[in-house]
């Protein structure tokens, strides 16, 4: 009965008329919807290996275009690719070729910033590719050479000495590291109280720079108007230095005196006491005696030689006038025995030095 039905000719026009309207349906779909907008930007990377036109471009991990053209520029490679309009690059992008397995193709990866739309005539120039497996692979024997030496015979046994070196150091530290691990397992076992002790300590930093943050301006004044003091002690610091230095040298002068006249000083003191009541108790005859200080010193002054800056100071002893009757009797005496110590006045009256006559009589006898 099957037979019959698929070898009849009006269940052949059925099937070839469903799957016309299948098609059509199908077609009117695609042709209907709307396609999606999708903008080109280009990236200049310094290699392209197992990147191919087509792959799959993704912005975090979400698929959004195909990779359209890869060509030769310079010493790179610039990469041309589309992705959907819904997400453009923004602010500083960048992109780099991304690879699952180790043998599978890569695809590119791009990341955009907060910012203004990225310019498509502008290629990305951030840009990074990880290494092949062959430059792993050398780099990894490179390593493995220098370790081994590098071919001097002298180097060979550099890793296992350095092994039986590290093995000396270490040698009795067991028991020490079991009791660290121990004691850090205790404190893993129980982290609440630790892990408030950190909670507390970042209160209290959040309260700190809270505060700071809010008395930056007094801060910053404060520390402005710092300047000028610091300076000042700059300046002033040299000479703080000579003092203590003279200090050093005087201390041992003071030390030495004390010791040696130390008791005398203070008996001395001791002896000023009185006097200093007395001076306190006659003030008033102090403060006449300094009056007359500049009578004195102007005194001195007129004494001294011009010449030769010495005091000279000049003397006239007393005299004596003698009257009449006597006064012939006695001149007439006196110049026998000092002559013309003795003079006459036009008035009869004669005058004598003193001081001359005795002092020289004394001499005479």
């Amino acid at each position: 009965m099957l037979r019959r039905l698929f070898a009849s000719r009006g269940f052949v026009s059925a099937l070839g008329a469903l799957l016309a309207g299948v098609i059509a349906i199908a077609a009117g779909i695609v042709l209907l919807q709307p396609a999606k907008g999708r903008i080109g930007y280009c990236a200049i990377l310094p290699d392209t290996i197992g990147l191919y036109v087509g792959n799959d471009v993704t912005l975090r991990g979400i698929k959004v275009g195909t990779v359209t053209a890869i060509t030769n520029e310079n010493a790179a490679v610039r990469v041309d690719f589309r992705i959907d309009a819904e997400y453009p690059l923004r602010g500083d992008p960048t992109a780099t070729t991304v690879s699952d397995t180790v043998v599978a193709d890569r695809r590119l990866a791009v990341n955009s910033s907060s910012g203004p739309d990225w310019k498509p005539q502008t290629c990305l120039t951030r840009t990074a590719t990880p290494k092949s497996i062959t430059q792993t692979l050398d780099a990894l024997s490179t390593l493995a050479d220098q370790l081994d030496g590098g071919g001097d015979p002298a180097r060979r046994d550099s890793i296992s000495n350095a092994v039986a070196e590290f093995d000396r150091a270490t040698a009795g530290t067991g028991p020490r590291l079991n009791t660290v691990i121990t004691q850090l397992a205790s404190v893993l076992r129980s982290p609440d109280a630790s892990i408030a002790h950190i909670g507390s300590l970042l209160d209290a930093l959040t309260s700190l720079s809270k505060s700071v943050a809010n008395g930056w301006g007094d801060l910053r004044q404060m520390l402005t108007g710092l300047s000028p003091i610091l300076q000042l002690v700059n300046n002033v610091w040299d000479q703080v230095v000579q003092i203590v230095n003279s200090i050093v040298v005087l201390l041992p002068w003071i030390n030495d005196i004390t010791s040696k006249y130390g008791g005398r000083i203070l008996g001395l003191l001791d002896n000023t006491v009185p006097f200093l009541d007395l001076a306190a108790a006659h003030a008033g005859s102090l403060q006449q005696l300094l009056d007359l200080i500049p009578v004195v010193d102007k005194g001195f002054r007129t004494v001294t030689d011009p010449g030769t800056g010495r005091f000279m100071v000049s003397y006239r002893g007393p005299t004596v006038t003698l009257d009449q009757p006597g006064a012939d009797q006695i001149c007439a005496a006196l110049d026998a025995l000092l002559p013309g110590r003795c003079t006459k006045s036009s008035e009869g009256l004669a005058t004598t030095d003193l001081t001359t006559l005795i002092l020289g009589m004394v001499g005479r006898a």
